[in-house]
């Protein structure tokens, strides 16, 4: 078998590569959270003043490096045909620490 410097720099970038999602991934930077999703649902909307018909929950990634967040919108929908919204609010949620990140309002 060849050493690893005999490789050619093609098959050591790919090595580099899986190992780096492999250990992303294992190391919880794409894994689990501390927050729920219905505990990010139920922060969320202590900042809103209005209540939603609607709401959706959706985790993410956002910065470098790369930190989990939920995004809470909750809504009202408009009752034209356009589909628009009465009211929208979103929320961002640190997914590890339950902390506000930002609220978002669209009138």
């Amino acid at each position: 078998m060849k050493s690893i410097r005999q490789w050619s720099m093609a098959s050591r970038v790919l090595i580099v590569l899986v190992l780096l999602v492999t250990i992303g991934f294992f190391g919880g930077c794409l894994g689990k959270t501390s927050v729920s999703g219905d505990e990010a649902v139920r922060i969320a909307i202590e900042q809103i003043d209005f209540v939603p018909e609607e709401t959706n929950a959706e985790l993410g990634r956002q910065g470098f490096p790369p930190r989990a967040v939920w995004a809470v919108t909750f809504w009202i929908p408009a009752e034209d045909e356009d589909g628009g919204f009465v009211r929208r609010t979103a929320v961002e949620i640190h997914a590890d620490t339950g902390e506000v990140l930002a609220v978002h309002e669209h009138d």
